[in-house]
């Protein structure tokens, strides 16, 4: 099993241009497409400190719009497209996200986590809810789970119909918890799902990274771990209903003297982020196929070369998928609030459709045969990519692995070339229907070639 990576674009899909964007655009952002439109809703920082949740909008994914909303103003300014909060007010922007929970009325049908404190109120993690994404209000006063200080993520799951929400978990260092409630102003306690752990630390240079053990109590200091996950950017894949997701940042920690050299205005908290890749089938256990990034650092000095956040959800499209994120040519630690102006791009990778995995045959060929797998439908279709001489041929096989008559590998019509959705066919026949709702074995045979998918139609 190979994990493939997106390509990334290198476009600057939206920068920071405005004057409550003018210290720049944040990591903490969402996308979904919506009736056609594509909407974007990102992080952006002004030069006073002040953080706001704002609205870019997009036809083609590629150009994105700032409209005027006149709904948030900015030093007396209406013309600004900033959607949250009201006022200037402490405050992190996490997810907005569409609510597929059939009791959540039109009113409500978006919803917007924040980690804020609003005027007078308490520090924590509320819930905001709007009938258009831009127009929000508070659904209650108080906070729907504690202060969690970064890009926490919520969706309706409908496999278990149930609220979800990641968060961030302190245990040493950063991990990330989850949490399942009905209530969606009422999250509970959450449970650590995912973490850094002795393979992650391995081999770390300990001239370059290292923990930033000022923060740290004892039992932390001792264990010296060098990097954690920032952000998990976990949301449930939309073409599969019991596959979730998780683009994590891992931040290596750079030592203090390190970061120094290089002069960083903040050297006990500096260091780089990329993002790796995570796949679930509840949302509870969580694996990597491997340690390498999923989204790679730019060159160095390219807009893209020191940080990388994942933005939460994608757009699907007929033969790719599109992720969204944010990345910085400065280092965690490395940027100045007094000075620094306008840092930061919202950028696109892209992915062939349902490519995130793939069993790949060499050259000389290869095979495997899965387990038995009940299905319902007609006919068996593939995502997969042979070279100009390579193929792919499937054999039906009874539960022992015996061949189905009519359905041999010698019998399948080889599949040659690149198809996001080949139906199979055994010498030109597409039916399965006689073997719907029994168990059968699917074995592949192929050469020079990869598989990413297979489903029953």
């Amino acid at each position: 099993m190979v994990l493939n990576r997106p390509y990334p674009t290198g476009e600057r899909c939206v920068v920071a241009d405005k004057p409550w964007e003018s210290l720049g655009v944040w990591g903490y952002n969402s996308v979904i497409e919506d009736d056609g439109v594509l909407k974007l809703w990102y992080d952006a920082i002004a030069s006073d400190g002040s953080r706001w949740s704002c609205l870019a909008t997009s036809q083609d994914g590629v150009h994105w719009e700032k409209p005027n909303l006149g709904i948030v103003p900015f030093k007396g300014s209406n013309n600004t497209n900033i959607v949250f909060p009201p006022v200037a007010m402490s405050h992190e922007p996490n997810c907005v996200f569409k609510d597929t929970n059939p009791a959540c009325p039109p009113s409500e049908q978006y919803k917007m986590v924040a980690n804020l404190q609003p005027p007078g109120g308490k520090k924590g993690t509320y819930v905001a809810a709007s009938p258009d994404g831009a127009h929000w209000k508070l659904m209650k006063e108080e906070p729907a789970f504690r202060a969690s200080d970064t890009n926490n993520i919520c969706f309706f799951d409908n496999r278990i119909g149930r609220y979800v929400g990641y968060v961030r978990v302190w245990d040493v260092m950063r991990k990330v918890g989850r949490c399942e409630f009905d209530d969606i102003t009422d999250w509970g306690k959450e449970q650590m799902v995912f973490s850094y752990d002795a393979e992650d630390l391995q081999e770390l240079d300990s001239h370059i990274f290292s923990a930033n053990a000022a923060s740290l109590g004892a039992s932390a200091i001792k264990t010296k771990p060098r990097m954690d996950f920032y952000t998990s950017a976990a949301w449930k894949y939309p073409r599969a209903e019991d596959v979730y997701l998780m683009f994590p940042s891992a931040y290596y920690h750079f030592q203090e003297d390190w970061a120094r050299r290089r002069g960083t205005t903040d050297p006990r908290n500096d260091g780089t982020l990329d993002v790796q890749f995570a796949t679930s089938r509840d949302g509870k256990s969580w694996f990597r196929l491997d340690r390498h990034p999923f989204i790679r650092l730019g060159v160095a000095g390219g807009f893209a070369s020191a940080t990388a956040y994942m933005a939460s959800g994608c757009i699907c499209r007929p033969e790719e998928i599109w992720f969204y994120y944010g990345a910085s040519d400065h280092t965690h630690g490395n940027y100045d609030l007094a000075h620094d102006r306008f840092l930061g791009t919202i950028t696109r990778a892209r992915m062939r459709l349902d490519g995130f995995a793939s069993v790949d045959a060499e050259y000389s060929g290869g095979e495997f045969t899965t387990p038995p797998l009940p299905f319902t439908g007609n006919q068996l279709s593939l995502n997969t990519d042979t070279s100009a001489g390579g193929h792919v041929r499937v054999e039906l096989q009874d539960e022992s692995a015996k061949p189905l008559a009519g359905f041999s590998a010698d019998d399948c019509d080889p599949i040659n070339g690149n198809f996001i959705q080949k139906v199979v066919s055994w010498r030109g026949h597409t039916g399965m229907q006689a073997w719907a709702g029994r168990p059968v074995r699917l074995r592949f045979v192929m050469r020079d070639a990869k598989l990413y998918s297979f489903k029953f139609d």
